[in-house]
């Protein structure tokens, strides 16, 4: 049996046409004798073209590639069955709407050596149109998956961390904090990680030069879908703010949220008016939707019913994004760079 020291994992639904370029990509990674690799695909119940995507992807290559079905609903489960079905003593993290360089991987793995980290993760880039980038505001952006931009090899903190977009895992780590939380269903599984990671005082480091390349449909310009994404996101800072403070503090910290809203989203939503900015003007309406979503996920859990709470969290289950933004709909379809609406 060959030795695997990585094992790239990812997870996909219904995206055969994304999945062939992101498999193309991982099969032809520039690694030489330093690293052998394997790809875990889990497919969490698609009903398109993805299993021969998988099988075409397992012929044509010397890299061992596997598909696995995950019938569980949701990325969590998904990320949770390929580790356990991966082989390798490092887990790689990519998604299936990405495109990798072909040094991704190997700069990952310098990088945890040269650090002796067991925790590394990369820049995400968005595929997109440079006036598009121009024109959204930075929010916009990292709601799009888009990184935050590191020249330099830094230490996670607080306000940096990676996704599991372009994340590099040692084993080891799901022994000492777990595996992904599987109740996470609006947002967050990934940070509530990454989360765990630092509190068990593990370092974790970026990795400029590890770049992998994200795919925006475009539906996700449209103001539906920040709203969308906006509002779940806060649902998840609700959730965890309220987990990490307790009934006591979480509602100080709500009141200093709620101020934050009245005080400085809504001016910046209101000065985009007044400025007559578009990327303002988005920038305060993401800003002001998000804590919609943070004081929505309050009012569905304080009620008793758990068919309200359900009622009030089911739209905005990451899963939802298909139903609700069917790309072949004639007003998703992508926008060019001489669209004047994009925002």
């Amino acid at each position: 049996m060959i030795d695997i020291d990585v094992s790239i994992v990812v997870c996909t639904y219904n995206r055969a046409k994304l999945l062939r370029s992101a498999l193309e990509s991982l099969t032809k990674l520039h690694v030489g004798s330093q690293l052998r690799y394997e790809i875990v695909v889990v497919d969490n119940g698609s009903t398109d073209d993805t299993g021969r995507v998988i099988e075409e992807a397992a012929r044509q290559t010397t890299v061992p590639v596997c598909g696995i079905h995950e019938p569980c609903a949701g990325v969590a489960c998904a990320r949770n069955c390929g580790i356990r079905v991966a082989r390798g003593a490092w887990i790689a993290f990519f998604d299936d709407d990405q495109v990798a360089e072909p040094d991704w991987l190997l700069e990952l793995f310098t990088m945890a050596k040269r650090k002796a980290a067991r925790c590394v993760g990369g820049p995400v880039r968005l595929v997109l149109p440079e006036t598009v980038l121009h024109e959204l505001p930075r929010l916009c952006r990292r709601l799009l998956g888009e990184s935050a931009t590191v020249r330099e090899p830094r230490k996670f903190d607080r306000k940096l961390s990676a996704g599991t977009g372009n994340l590099l895992v040692h084993r080891s780590i799901f022994e000492e904090v777990g595996l992904f939380d599987e109740s996470l269903h609006e947002a967050g599984e990934d940070a509530d990680f990454t989360r765990r990671i630092r509190a068990a005082g593990i370092d974790g480091w970026f990795a400029p030069s590890a770049v992998v390349h994200h795919a925006v449909p475009g539906y996700r310009l449209s103001d539906s879908y920040f709203r969308w994404t906006s509002t779940r996101i806060g649902m998840h800072i609700a959730r965890h703010e309220c987990a990490e403070w307790g009934r006591g503090g979480f509602w100080i910290i709500a009141a200093a949220r709620f101020g934050q809203a009245a005080l400085l989203h809504l001016p910046s939503w209101l000065g985009g008016h007044l400025l007559r900015s578009r990327a303002a003007l988005l920038k305060g309406r993401c800003l002001l939707w998000r804590a919609q979503g943070y004081f929505r996920y309050i009012f569905s859990h304080r009620v008793r019913s758990h068919s309200i709470q359900n009622h009030a969290m089911s739209p905005w289950n990451f899963r939802m994004e298909r139903k609700l933004f069917p790309e072949g709909k004639e007003e998703n379809r992508s926008r060019t760079e001489s669209d004047p609406q994009v925002l």
